[in-house]
């Protein structure tokens, strides 16, 4: 990646282009179907839990920006634990990501090539990723800014398509308008237990901030532009994924929306738009393979870091001419493999399993980022006082809300058995993290490396 600085218009994008992905445009059906149109209230939910996790690194970023971002701070802030569970726990989410990414990308091409067996497309989007990082990206900012531009543009135009689809522009149906939001059993059909085991695949989409964090460090003057980037991305994501929900189930039934297939597909079949479908279907497989690109360019980095520092082995930190980490590539390449066996084992539910897993880990490093903020905040008083005199710091009331809020997101998936599944899945691993962590101290790994 280029040395030079992104423009906040760069940043706004990257951010945008970033958090939307395979997350939104097909966990969006098994949320729906788990909860009905009451999910509008899940998405908000989750949307004040970004935008709080997003306050707390770009205060974080601002007041004292550098190069490796929250994993940085925990370790000041948190000392040796931090760093540690800050770098392994995102990158061990960001393995995951990929590999839901990877799910999502073969589950939108057997939209058109149903017979072909989910495994294979795995296969083939997880060796051209790799490839596409071996090559290396000198221009990533400038790219992903432009793919962000295109999955935008399809959700704006998805969302439009939708309303003058209520307004009855595309023809009427008895199954189109606002009836949807209290028939089929009301706003809340499923109750209580809808709303809650909805709320960990209303928050998936909002995730990926923290590539966006990382790149902050490389904005053009982070403490005037970083504020106004993360102020236009919540508000955007906000607005964008609350109207393109109530818009879908307002034009689908929320009771007839499949878990296996993007509802916004069925959504656009309304238009009668020649190709429209298989035209959007290719848009928003651009936007998960792009998303898994900016994941695999992330991890790939935190590991480089870490192996840099002294919480992984030195040969992780080697790069190729075209400054590549070629060893952190391929050791983040593993959990890509993972989804390949596991989509062969298990085609029908291996995304909702890869993706409640991948959700305990990365919130769990949300919480680190919330409390390592609460902690490095006063610390930062003292490293950088000039930008205190000019900014009210407020207190950590709402970080503790919001943390509270994640383990309830996190709790909620025992509503759901597949997602419970996830849950154990996603602590199993967070316990071998911390079994890492003691057994390196312990043998003194750390100076080694």
């Amino acid at each position: 990646m280029k040395k030079s600085v992104l423009t906040v218009n760069q940043l706004i994008l990257i951010g945008v282009g970033g958090i939307i992905g395979a997350g939104f445009f097909l966990a969006s059906g098994l949320a729906i179907h788990t909860a009905g149109p009451i999910v509008l209230l899940d998405y908000a939910v989750s949307a004040f839990i970004m935008s709080e996790v997003f306050h707390a690194l770009s205060e974080m970023i601002v007041a004292n920006p550098v190069e490796g971002s929250f994993r940085v701070y925990a370790e000041e802030a948190l000392g040796d634990i931090g760093g540690f569970l800050s770098g392994w726990v995102y990158w061990t989410a960001g393995v995951f990501i990929m590999s839901s990414e990877v799910t999502a990308s073969a589950i939108f091409t057997k939209f058109w090539f149903p017979a072909v067996p989910l495994w294979v497309f795995s296969l083939i989007y997880s060796i051209l990723i790799i490839i596409i990082n071996i090559l290396g990206t000198k221009d990533f900012g400038t790219i992903e800014a432009w793919f962000s531009t295109i999955k935008v543009i399809a959700l704006i135009v998805i969302t439009i398509s939708g309303i003058l689809t209520l307004l009855g522009f595309f023809g009427k149906s008895n199954e189109i308008g606002i009836h949807n939001y209290y028939s089929h059993g009301g706003f809340a059909p499923n109750g209580i237990k809808g709303f809650l085991g909805a709320l960990l695949m209303s928050l998936i989409p909002f995730g990926g901030i923290e590539v966006t964090a990382m790149l902050a460090s490389k904005a053009k003057n982070p403490q005037k532009y970083v504020p106004i980037a993360r102020k236009y991305i919540v508000s955007f994501l906000t607005i964008l994924y609350i109207l393109s929900i109530a818009v879908l189930i307002g034009v689908v039934p929320w009771h007839v929306i499949s878990s296996n297939v993007s509802p916004f597909i069925k959504l656009l079949s309304y238009t009668k738009i020649p190709f429209i479908e298989s035209i959007m279907n290719f848009v928003i497989l651009t936007a998960a393979l792009t998303t898994m690109n900016g994941a695999m360019y992330a991890v790939t980095q935190i590991l480089y870091s870490l192996g840099k520092g002294r919480f992984a082995p030195t040969f992780l930190s080697k790069k190729t001419r075209k400054d590549v980490p070629i060893y952190a590539l391929f050791m983040s390449s593993f959990g890509l493999f993972i989804a390949v066996i596991l989509s062969y084992v298990l085609p029908k539910d291996v995304y909702e399993y890869i993706t409640s897993a991948t959700g305990i880990i990365q919130f769990f490093n949300w919480i680190i980022i919330l409390y390592t903020f609460i902690k490095y905040m006063p610390m930062l008083r003292n490293k950088n006082p000039d930008y205190f005199k000019y900014h009210k710091h407020k207190s950590p009331i709402k970080s503790w809300i919001t943390i509270i809020l994640i383990i309830t997101v996190m709790l909620s998936t025992l509503t759901v058995p597949k997602q419970t599944i996830g849950l154990i899945g996603g602590i199993v691993l967070l316990c071998l993290i911390f079994i890492l962590y003691f057994v390196s101290s312990k043998i003194k790994l750390f100076d080694i490396w």
